[in-house]
């Protein structure tokens, strides 16, 4: 039986046209380069660079894809690559749902200034790969090419859990249509079968990794308070208009697009339930936004220019403050404090100009109270370093610890403060410090790091 061909479907209105899109797309991929190359390593991808260094098929908090993309790309590339590569998938997707390159044109634009995709692909991070594999699977899907949809679909599992949920859309599409053609299942298979290996890593490690993201996303502690806040991160990180009029396209949508509709609307309802049962994180149903804009690409031009002056004006606003902050704020300054500061601590790696006296060649370790802080000293010193006292469990739990010979040092390096724990002073001779560390960011402290020397590891007891 041979696969019938994709439905059709009516023509798109007019919209901004290309020089216009040209014009989005251009500022988009310069704010991208200034963004990756006028910040410091992002607060979570130095985490992921500390798995590029230890490469497996599973990690405790995600699939695999991220840390070997930073290993063979750096962390720069990785996002850029991704970032790019996504742009040009929505394009292709976007030109085969409506048949003409100016859709496609305007989809594209209006992804390249969504501020989830932007972050993606500024900061590497997993969704930088699974909104590329994502966008691939859907097209793949959509044009029944089910063996390179069940390969994206396959990647796009090994760069982060949720993308099981294409899967589910996929289904829901077909559940409708009252059609599952043959070569779907073939995509399926292909798809579990990239998965396995991380699901033998589980297996292996007592299953931390789904138990995590069950545990993370459906921990109990939610309500009409967190589900508010999953509200108000997807106006901002979904855009201020781009939000709504995905659950329009997913209601009052095209009958033909009905796939589409449900890649946007199935990413947005599955974590805003989960929202009403646990604290999440904005960025989670990014890939609902991907359908979302080729659908605008089809609505009004009202509508498709709303979009994109509101995803510009959140993208420019948000990467201008990063690059040169105008505002102060009371509290924490989210933005600035993920982005800038952290390479003071390249300090770490001469600590004898912190402790006079210390000997470079007999600092063994470097220990920090979360993982956060431990990847990000790793990151700018290279050295060897671990968690104590850790805030919670993360894959530094899983690494076997350092080893230590008697006699050598360690530092314990902690974000105002704390000082070392109990039992890892305990193991030596004496502490100095603290020293402090100042992480300034045009004239703004941003962060303030002490450290402290421990000195000569006891021998073990016998």
């Amino acid at each position: 039986m041979s696969p019938p061909s994709p439905p059709a479907v009516s023509a798109p209105t007019a919209g901004p046209g290309l020089k216009a899109c040209l014009a989005v797309l251009a500022v988009s991929a310069a704010l991208r380069l200034v963004l990756a190359l006028g910040t410091d390593v992002y607060f979570d991808t130095a985490y992921y660079w500390q798995w590029a260094r230890y490469l497996a098929w599973g990690y405790y908090d995600h699939p695999p894809m991220a840390a070997w993309l930073i290993a063979v790309l750096g962390i720069h590339a990785t996002a850029l690559v991704c970032g790019a590569g996504t742009v040009a998938a929505v394009w292709g997707l976007a030109r085969d749902v409506y048949g003409n390159r100016e859709a496609a044109w305007r989809a594209a634009a209006l992804w390249s200034v969504v501020p989830a995709g932007m972050v993606a692909g500024v900061w590497a991070t997993p969704d930088s790969p699974l909104l590329l594999f994502w966008t691939l699977g859907l097209w793949a899907l959509w044009k029944e090419r089910w063996g390179w949809a069940g390969l994206a679909c396959g990647l796009a599992l090994l760069s982060k859990y949720p993308a099981v949920l294409l899967g589910l859309a996929f289904l829901l599409a077909a559940a409708r249509a009252r059609r599952l053609p043959w070569g779907a299942w073939g995509t399926g298979a292909l798809a579990l079968l990239c998965f396995v290996p991380v699901v033998l890593w589980n297996a292996r490690h007592e299953w931390v990794g789904f138990l995590f993201q069950l545990h993370h996303g459906f921990e109990g502690r939610g309500g009409w308070n967190t589900f508010g806040q999953f509200l108000a991160g997807q106006l901002a990180l979904g855009g201020p208009v781009l939000f709504p009029l995905a659950l329009v396209y997913a209601v009052r949508g095209p009958r033909e697009q009905f796939l589409l509709r449900m890649a946007a609307v199935v990413p947005l309802l599955f974590f805003g339930y989960a929202s009403a049962r646990a604290r999440g994180e904005a960025n989670w149903p990014a890939a609902a936004y991907v359908a979302a804009c080729v659908g605008v690409a089809g609505m009004r031009p009202a509508w498709q220019r709303a979009v994109a002056a509101s995803g510009l004006a959140v993208v420019l606003a948000v990467g201008s403050h990063a690059l040169f902050p105008m505002v102060r704020t009371e509290r924490r300054d989210t933005v600035l404090w993920r982005t800038h500061g952290w390479s003071v601590l390249r300090e770490l790696a001469t600590p004898q100009k912190l402790f006079p006296g210390m000997d470079a060649r007999n600092m063994a370790a470097i220990y920090a109270p979360n993982y956060q802080l431990a990847s990000h000293v790793a990151s700018y010193t290279g050295a060897v370093t671990d968690t104590g006292a850790p805030a919670r469990f993360s894959q530094y739990d899983l690494w076997p610890d350092p080893t230590l010979a008697p006699g050598q040092d360690v530092l314990w390096v902690g974000e105002d403060g704390p000082p070392p724990p109990d039992d890892l002073v305990a193991r030596f001779t004496s502490v100095e410090g603290p020293v402090e560390l100042a992480g300034d960011f045009r004239e703004r402290r941003l962060h303030t790091f002490l450290v402290w020397r421990l000195r000569a590891l006891k021998p073990a007891a016998p």
